[in-house]
């Protein structure tokens, strides 16, 4: 049972096509016995350039936590059911008897294995020229300090290209990302005794900055190149952040907790 659905759109729809999105986000509650909280699915319109052209935003508030997830599709009924289906995903890892084991490796070796065809499919962000973006911050969604493979499910179980967090074996600002081999690299400072967390799932490598850096310069570097996110040492407090590029255009910077 989900105790309340929300759905915006700053896309027209007609009425019936409105209905067939809110039985889309409605069946959620087929996958778990557990209380559904709440949902939130957000439809806009996507870059005109490409062929998925309109995304879908969700959110489910289950069992005291937040499941997200974005995806996209040429028109807004398969954008929602997309978004709809990682949903789904993300349900059926945390509830029955796969909540104790989410974060073993044979089930994130399993959910990237599931997850390997929407990697190379996400919505490009629309385009801004550099001087015109705006840097947006948020903090991460790492409560807590994690250990990798705890942040690496975290990260699919929020639908997330990268997930920033204070790993609990050093104590350092660190961030695990996708790559393109259907494997999850963990990015961390120079000299960290995280050089040795390379496995099957896990590929560590260290930071491209040797010292730390001002948010300026980091941005300069973004300005430049077609980074989707770089990971750095905040000069100013001494501490690991992200800055990315949005769907929107503009730049995201994550800080830590």
């Amino acid at each position: 049972m989900i105790d309340a659905v929300e759905v915006r759109s700053d896309v027209e729809l007609p009425r019936h096509e409105l209905e067939a999105v809110q039985e889309q986000v409605s069946s959620l509650d087929r996958y778990t016995d557990e209380p559904i909280i709440g949902v939130r699915l957000t439809l806009r319109s996507g870059p005109g350039r490409t062929k998925n052209r309109y995304v879908a935003d969700g959110h489910v508030e289950f069992e005291g936590r937040v499941l997200a997830a974005h995806a996209a599709g040429p028109n807004p009924l398969e954008a929602t059911e997309a978004a709809v289906t990682r949903l789904r995903g993300q349900l059926r890892r945390v509830t029955g008897a796969e909540v104790a084991r989410r974060n073993e490796p044979v089930q994130i070796r399993k959910a990237l294995d599931d997850l390997s065809p929407d990697i190379s499919q996400r919505p490009q962000p629309s385009y801004k020229p550099p001087e015109a973006r705006e840097i947006v911050r948020r903090r991460t969604y790492a409560a807590r300090p994690e250990g990798t493979l705890e942040a690496v499910s975290e990260m699919l179980d929020l639908d997330e290209e990268f997930h920033l967090f204070v790993h609990i074996r050093t104590g350092e600002d660190v961030v695990v990302h996708w790559l393109e081999e259907v494997k999850v690299g963990l990015i961390h400072p120079r000299n960290s005794a995280l050089a040795d967390e390379t496995d099957d799932i896990v590929v560590a490598r260290p930071s491209r900055y040797s010292e730390p850096q001002a948010l300026d310069a980091v941005r300069g570097e973004m300005d430049l190149v077609n980074h989707r996110f770089l990971y750095f040492i905040d000069v100013e407090d001494g501490r690991g952040k992200v800055i990315y590029l949005r769907h929107d255009g503009d730049y995201g910077l994550v800080v830590p907790e």
